[in-house]
């Protein structure tokens, strides 16, 4: 029973340490969709996450660890992100997250 115990607590302290390793600037209650770039079609505007293709918006607003507005141009293959679908299923926002990010889904 303290073993169950221990194990719960090591697995609750390190999810809280990952949730804050996340910038301020990053949305507190986590993502819905991450997953690894597999490539990016810019003549396009396509994107292929988790052997998904999805259109991106022109106006996709990027996310980095460092700044609440990043170039496009940092998401390229191998990248972990994060992704907002607007209403077409065009790809509207997105975070770039660290190598070892894992929420435990990726979907």
């Amino acid at each position: 029973m303290l073993r169950t115990l221990v194990a719960i607590l090591t697995l609750i302290f390190a999810a809280s340490a990952i949730a804050q390793t996340l910038p301020a600037h990053y949305p507190a209650e986590g993502f819905n969709r991450t997953g690894e770039v597999h490539a990016v079609y810019h003549d396009e505007s396509r994107i292929v996450i988790n052997d998904i293709p999805f259109l991106y918006s022109s106006a996709v607003v990027v996310h980095s660890m460092s700044s609440k507005r990043a170039s496009f141009s940092r998401v390229r293959n191998g990248v972990i992100v994060a992704y907002k679908l607007g209403s077409d299923r065009k790809i509207i926002e997105m975070w770039l997250l660290p190598p070892d990010y894992s929420d435990g889904r990726r979907r």
